[in-house]
């Protein structure tokens, strides 16, 4: 197992400005080529036949947290991690795709599910249906029988009328370290939960429902150039990358947006970055109140990743999800490659040596997960953070801040935002799917 010893791959991207200003004036500029900027762009386009978009990317490619990586050599491609979404927002991009005739369809795609899930304690695999995680089963094979009998307490608070009322940590009357709080803890790490006595009961159990709702995943990158592909062809869509924003004024009914990669103009402005992102160039003055009020108050989680090539051996052999309890570690298993996640809070990744602590976990259990499983080899390591893994606060004394935020109040024709960090959701994919189409509503108003 060889290791690298190039930096983490955080949002540090060449900010020298090209001087040269672009003279095209663009009907929709969008701040960011993730999934959600891109369902903007193909919306809009659909819509406005002689249109014209730009998407400013500050990476060296689209796709956001879906997007792949590639290092010096051509044939080393590879994804950053948590790259798996929802049913629903795999159906809702296949219907976006469909609405063009000669492309084709997403499952033709991406067709690969996170159907099962496995524990790793010792060189011992033990398997679960993923959708069966947060269950008696899901207990059973990380805390024995004891976690078992007690996951009907867990359960009842999941289910309990007041579940978003209180914390944890107020509703549970077992002790802290009882068997099935244990196993709580381990899986709700891989949810973007860290501290679950601070979370209500119902938090827990929303954002639990990505997991278990089998979600997709796979190679994303055929999918993102279906949603592009035909409008860049056109003229109608421009994707610049490696074009990090340093501000942005608006000046009447135009916005100018100063860029690492030169200065462009455009009537509607989208920002499809989490708010903590956008806060770092867009003044506090521009901002709705709500947003602005979540941004200061509120704190996301964030992923610190290690992913490795398959070289050679079976991994269909293995689960698409593996825990790792006794590193804190998740580790998400396709054909390609092997991503091992750990989940620290954001104030946490913002410090060196917490962010070390995270990368040795990692590193010790990609090699006990090879241990494990000798006859898998996988090639260099590379490590990633990402900052705004998890947008939406889990944590009951910040929800009251999400709980106020309308986004239907907040969107407009000159500035609106998409995101899975817009909405009241804990389920990430269901605030990118209602805030991609109230975005594309106020900017077609």
């Amino acid at each position: 197992m060889e290791s690298t010893n190039e930096p983490l791959m955080t949002d540090n991207t060449e900010t020298t400005i090209n001087q040269e200003t672009d003279q095209t004036h663009y009907d929709v500029i969008i701040a960011g080529a993730g999934i959600s900027g891109l369902l903007v762009a193909h919306r809009y386009c659909l819509a406005n036949p002689d249109g014209k978009v730009l998407i400013l990317e500050k990476d060296s490619r689209a796709g956001g947290r879906l997007g792949t990586v590639s290092s010096d050599e051509a044939a080393d491609i590879r994804g950053q991690g948590f790259n798996a979404i929802t049913p629903r927002l795999y159906e809702f991009w296949n219907q976006a795709i469909k609405h063009d005739p000669e492309a084709d369809d997403l499952p033709s795609l991406v067709s690969g599910k996170q159907t099962k899930t496995a524990v790793l304690m010792g060189n011992k695999f033990s398997e679960v249906d993923t959708k069966n995680l947060y269950s008696e089963k899901g207990a059973r094979i990380l805390g024995g029988m004891a976690a078992q009998r007690q996951w009907k307490d867990v359960q009842a608070l999941f289910d309990a009328e007041d579940k978003f009322d209180h914390t944890f940590a107020d509703a549970w009357k077992a002790p802290r370290k009882s068997p099935a709080t244990m196993v709580l803890e381990t899986y709700a790490q891989a949810a973007g939960i860290t501290n679950i006595w601070e979370a209500s009961p119902g938090a827990i159990s929303e954002r639990s429902s990505f997991h278990t709702s089998e979600p997709y995943t796979g190679d994303w990158t055929p999918a993102l150039e279906a949603l592009t592909t035909k409008f860049e062809t056109s003229g109608q869509l421009t994707i610049k990358t490696k074009a990090r924003i340093i501000n942005a004024d608006h000046d009447g009914d135009e916005w100018h947006i100063k860029t690492s990669a030169g200065q462009f103009f455009g009537s509607r402005l989208v920002i499809a970055q989490a708010p903590w992102t956008a806060a770092q160039w867009l003044a506090k003055k521009l901002w709705p109140t709500q947003l602005l009020t979540v941004v200061n108050k509120t704190k996301p989680v964030s992923l610190v990743t290690l992913s490795c090539p398959v070289i050679s051996g079976d991994v269909a052999s293995l689960a698409q999800m593996i825990y790792v309890p006794a590193e804190g570690v998740q580790a998400s298993v396709s054909p390609r490659e092997i991503v091992f996640q750990a989940t620290i809070d954001y104030e946490l990744s913002l410090q060196a040596p917490d962010v070390v602590k995270a990368v040795k976990r990692l590193k010790r259990a990609h090699k006990k997960l090879l241990a494990a499983a000798p006859e898998i080899k996988t090639g260099v390591e590379r490590v990633a953070l990402v900052p705004v893994g998890w947008a939406q606060t889990p944590t009951l004394l910040e929800r009251k801040h999400l709980d106020r935020l309308d986004m239907n109040k907040i969107q407009d024709r000159h500035l609106a935002f998409c995101g899975d960090a817009y909405g009241q959701s804990l389920n990430g994919d269901d605030n990118l799917i209602e805030s991609v189409i109230s975005a594309s509503e106020a900017i077609n108003s």
